[in-house]
């Protein structure tokens, strides 16, 4: 399994959900009503790896999904994507308020006042250009280091596993190209349980 391989994996978790917004929300609509209430998912049968078997899967974006060590990744994402949204759609406001008294009241300001908030108008402008490119600069840094980090604490705890297990070879169930793996044949939740043995997040 290469590094890009389990990058592409990680990454796939770590940003959904947490693209940057670069416009304002819109307004807030009534929410439908609430959907009947379902019975909790079952947990999932585990059935005993082959121990014949010389091959093994892992979906890598479960174990990121799954285990404390990527959800605390995610949730650190999270964090900051929220944070960045907020402060660009505050100055988006402002800026839009601007170009709205510009619109509407152009007539009842002198040319003083309409120069002065053509300068603002211009002002705000280049610093929400500049806000977004540092806010994406911001994200994109968090996310490499988080995915630097992940990788460096569950690859050697996947190659363990595979020491252990005998195994010649692991795959990625996402891009190994199998239309059907055998269910024993998946490590993810064994290796979402030493991750998390290893790596408790306090």
């Amino acid at each position: 399994m290469s590094r890009q391989t389990i990058t592409m994996a990680l990454l796939a978790v770590l940003v959904a959900g947490n693209a940057l917004a670069q416009t304002v929300p819109p307004p807030t609509q009534t929410p439908p009503p609430p959907a009947a209430a379902q019975a909790p998912p079952t947990a999932p049968v585990i059935l005993p790896f082959p121990a014949e078997s010389k091959i093994g899967f892992v979906d890598l974006q479960t174990v990121v999904a799954q285990s404390a060590l990527g959800r605390a990744g995610s949730a650190q994402m999270e964090q900051l994507s929220k944070r960045v949204e907020a402060d660009l759609t505050a100055l988006q406001g402002r800026l839009q308020e601007s170009q709205t008294k510009q619109q509407t009241q152009a007539a009842l300001l002198s040319e003083v006042a309409l120069a002065q908030l053509a300068k603002d108008i211009d002002r705000m402008t280049r610093e929400l250009n500049f806000k977004q490119q540092e806010a994406q600069s911001e994200l994109q840094t968090l996310q490499q280091d988080l995915l630097a980090d992940f990788e460096k604490k569950v690859l050697p705890v996947l190659e363990a596993l595979a020491k252990e297990m005998n195994l010649h070879i692991v795959f990625n169930v996402a891009d190994s190209g199998a239309v059907y793996v055998f269910p024993a044949l998946n490590l993810s939740q064994e290796l979402v349980k030493r991750v998390d043995a290893q790596y408790a997040v306090k």
